[in-house]
């Protein structure tokens, strides 16, 4: 009889794991039928069907991207595998993970993974749901912000992040900012209203006079350093500190710590001191032989404290996932490990950095790219190219 396995999500992490978990097709059409003739497995995917590339969305500050260019729709990619998808939210996991519950109807299974994205404490400082916007929440937040920021001629933007680091690792999204406060020095620039803005950088998991590439890029495009900031509550037209002094901001680009999504906290699933599923060095959660996780729902476990919440590293967990769970559907025992790695290319429009760091030491791609140049713009949109490529065709 055929494994039932599910999949909750439609993410990064969810459709990595099904890359390592079925090989890739090379003729998609041959592909399909045969898995239609023969399969070992039941695969259902429980997701809202769309796919968003998040690392693209910061460049909607420069118009060289939009909703449409991040946005697929994943059905046909599923179909193509022989995948069952059922479009739906899960309220519920239950039964040692072995029952799925959505608003609509309960799915058993005899295996599972976990792929969904986090969530992001916009309770954690009053006034963030109301007040601030972010890449980091998807392409019609960032497309409001953009809206306000074409009505200004003048006026002073913040652009900041927090860090949840209670599970030991950077569970926030530095990233994505660092590349925002940079697109948005460019865009100005661009309309020739640079001279007219504060661009303010706060953090309070940046130490004030902290050095480093990223803060030299930071410098070098005259954005004025808030380090250690913290605002005490967001309001309309600003921010308050925690003294009650009122600080003027025409728009806040933030993005907030992030979490283990509600769901997690109300399930059967164990859940770590930060909040995220509590998963081991093999994606296993723990407690539960048949359940595995990945990406920005689930933490890691003994982290080093710079390996970050990224789609590079929910690449790497998913793969060792998917990989462990074959070994235990063929007798065997999970031995499969994940690299901690940090890797990402901050572009600038105008410049562009490999930014790389990894627990054995070994660098991006045998070092062939340099770690420093604006030809990295275009490595970057290889990579969305390929894997967008993949995803529709393949």
């Amino acid at each position: 009889m055929k494994k039932q396995i599910t999949i909750i999500g439609n993410g990064f992490a969810s459709l990595f794991f099904i890359g390592y978990f079925l090989s890739i097709p090379t003729f998609p059409i041959i592909a399909y039928f045969f898995r239609r003739i023969y399969s070992r497995y039941d695969i259902t995917v429980i997701g809202n069907g769309k796919f968003i590339y998040f690392p693209a969305i910061p460049e909607f500050l420069t118009k060289k991207r939009n909703k449409a260019d991040v946005t697929i729709d994943i059905r046909p990619f599923l179909r193509r595998r022989n995948i069952r998808f059922i479009e739906g939210t899960v309220v519920d996991i239950q039964d040692g993970g072995r029952t799925v519950i959505t608003h609509d109807g309960e799915y058993k299974n005899d295996y599972l993974f976990i792929g969904i994205g986090p969530s992001f404490r916009k309770d954690d400082i009053p006034g963030t749901k109301d007040y601030t916007y972010s890449p980091c929440y998807g392409p019609d937040d960032m497309d409001v912000f953009v809206k306000k920021l074409e009505s200004l001629s003048a006026g002073i933007i913040y652009v900041g992040y927090k860090i949840n680091r209670m599970d030991g690792f950077v569970a926030g999204r530095p990233g994505p900012m660092y590349e925002c406060a940079c697109l948005l020095d460019y865009a100005l620039r661009e309309r020739g209203v640079r001279n007219e803005f504060e661009i303010h950088f706060f953090s309070p998991d940046r130490s004030p006079g902290e050095k480093g590439a990223i803060t030299d890029r930071l410098r070098e495009r005259g954005i004025i350093l808030d380090d250690g900031y913290e605002p005490a509550e967001f309001l309309d037209g600003g921010m308050t500190d925690k003294d009650g002094t009122f600080r003027k901001a025409d728009l806040v680009l933030y993005s907030p710590e992030i979490t283990g999504p509600l769901v997690v906290q109300k399930s059967c699933l164990p859940v770590s001191i930060g909040g995220h599923i509590d998963v081991d060095k093999y994606g296993q959660v723990k407690g539960l032989p048949h359940v595995f996780a990945a990406g920005d729902c689930a933490n890691h476990e003994n982290p080093p404290p710079w390996v970050p919440h990224q789609a590079h590293m929910a690449q790497l967990r998913a793969s060792a996932a998917a990989k462990n769970m074959k070994a235990i559907l063929n007798g065997k025992g999970s031995t499969n490990l994940y690299r901690q790695e940090l890797s990402c290319i901050l572009d600038m429009r105008n410049d562009a950095m490999w930014l790389h760091r990894s627990e054995d030491g070994r660098p991006p791609f045998r070092n062939i790219f340099p770690r420093r140049s604006k030809n990295l713009i275009f490595v970057k949109e290889a990579f969305e190219r390929i894997f967008l490529f993949y995803l529709r065709y393949l």
